[in-house]
């Protein structure tokens, strides 16, 4: 259970419990005990009756136990997401995995209960899957006496989380369309993303809009071209001031933030009438633009809507400026290991407990690996154990005198030369190995530099 910290304050008597909790873990057995436990105790802390208590347990552990069983097979398992959100006179627990989604197992080790079971002991229950894949089984109860914040705030809630979840971890045309699918119709008529790019103009990267010709009207945002030239466009305005920009889409305003009278005719074909535009930025970094369209039956956007999109733009930045990091670490790592691979000197790279965890082509030869992959499979005593190592002055050299061995040690590690003859070939060379530590962030690497010097001897 989420440990909840809770101080009353000058003047009160006792804490209002968290209207939610959450459990991420891995989709192992141990997982539908945690969770079930979890769940009951949540809900018997806001005074859910013995019979809710019961219900709830026995439809959570047969959902994480589907989970569990039918969602890996013939794969890693992967993770099981459980959240429990309190709401008046009611609870509502979704749990989500990201496996392949439910299928029939015939040596089921569960209840056996199945979702018919699951559905008679809730007020409601949804199952589908998501974008991206996995299985979402949302479960509602009927819980007299519970007290939690209104639906809409529970599933602003829920939103908000999702939105950090679709954006973090993902990039720009890998994924950032599950972004728009789930803001609309649910928030809007139309939502689009744009990313700026390293000129600081903004690119779309993904679009939808919602309606009959959807499909069709969607590929067209995706595919318009965002104007910021103008300074009376929302989009110019929200990139400037950094605030959030509301326009009514009047054929006047719609001519002034369109490329040609072709893109101006399309946007007045999907019926918006207010357009939304949020900047996205954190850190001080400017990343985009989430814009949103509302057709007139919505009405004008009232203050509870923008204060939420705003919330919107402000998660899914957080997100993105985490995404960006990675990826440029990413391509900073990608460009370093180029020039490794570039090398003539064997170059690899061992953790602290001597593992081997990078090696580029000129390594793996050495050792008489066909692949990296080969040589960072095999222990570095196997290695080692391929060849009879000798100091230049005819004495065996011992694999924990390897420099990289002793400087993760503690010892000093001097360069050395050695006479290392392939126990398999005899073939004979003279290889000098340099080591040196480098901390990863609180993690010791030793990187190793051999060069074979066997043609100097």
């Amino acid at each position: 259970m989420p440990e909840v910290v809770c101080d009353p304050g000058p003047g009160k008597e006792s804490c209002v419990p968290e209207s939610h909790a959450e459990w991420e873990l891995p989709a192992e057995p141990t997982a539908v005990g945690t969770i079930r436990n979890g769940v009951r105790e949540f809900a018997r802390e806001r005074g859910g009756t013995d019979a809710l208590l019961i219900d709830l347990a026995l439809a959570v552990t047969e959902a994480v136990t589907n989970s569990v069983v039918h969602a890996f097979i013939d794969r890693e398992p992967g993770t099981v997401r459980t959240r429990i959100q309190a709401a008046p006179n009611e609870l509502v627990v979704v749990v989500t995995d990201d496996g392949r989604g439910m299928q029939p197992r015939a040596d089921s080790p569960g209840l056996g209960l199945g979702l018919p079971t699951i559905a008679s002991l809730t007020t409601a229950m949804d199952m589908h899957a998501p974008p991206g894949g996995g299985t979402v089984v949302t479960m509602t109860f009927d819980a007299p006496g519970v007290k939690g914040p209104p639906r809409r705030a529970a599933r602003e809630a829920e939103l908000l989380d999702e939105v950090g979840r679709i954006v973090e971890g993902t990039w720009p045309g890998e994924g950032l369309e599950r972004l728009v699918d789930l803001l609309v119709p649910e928030l809007a008529d139309a939502c689009a993303l744009d990313v700026l790019d390293a000129a600081g103009d903004p690119q779309r990267f993904a679009g939808r809009i919602d309606g009959p010709d959807g499909a069709a009207q969607s590929a067209w945002l995706v595919s318009l071209k965002p104007r910021t030239d103008n300074p009376r466009s929302a989009a110019r305005q929200a990139m400037d001031d950094g605030g959030l920009h509301v326009v009514e889409l009047t054929r006047e305003h719609i001519a002034r933030i369109t490329n040609s009278a072709e893109d101006a005719d399309n946007m007045a074909a999907t019926g918006m009438h207010w357009w939304i535009v949020v900047p996205l930025a954190a850190d001080g970094r400017r990343l985009g633009l989430l814009h949103f369209g509302l057709r007139p039956g919505r009405g004008e956007p009232p203050a509870p809507l923008l204060n939420f999109l705003r919330a919107v733009g402000d998660r899914a930045s957080r997100a993105l400026v985490t995404t960006q990091l990675i990826s440029d670490l990413r391509r900073t790592r990608h460009r370093f290991e180029s020039i490794l691979e570039a090398m003539a000197e064997a170059v690899t790279v061992q953790d602290a407990s001597g593992r081997m965890v990078y090696a580029n082509t000129t390594a793996a030869r050495l050792v008489g690996c066909t692949t990296v992959d080969e040589l960072l499979s095999t222990p570095a005593a196997v290695l080692a154990g391929r060849f009879d190592m000798f100091h230049a002055d005819g004495r065996v050299v011992e694999f924990a005198d390897l420099p990289a061995l002793r400087l993760l040690a503690g010892h000093d590690a001097p360069p050395l030369l050695t006479r290392s003859v392939h126990r398999a070939s005899g073939r004979e060379l003279w290889l000098l190995t340099k080591a040196t530590l480098l901390d990863d962030g609180g993690e010791l690497l030793a990187v190793n530099i051999i060069e074979d010097v066997t043609s100097s001897r």
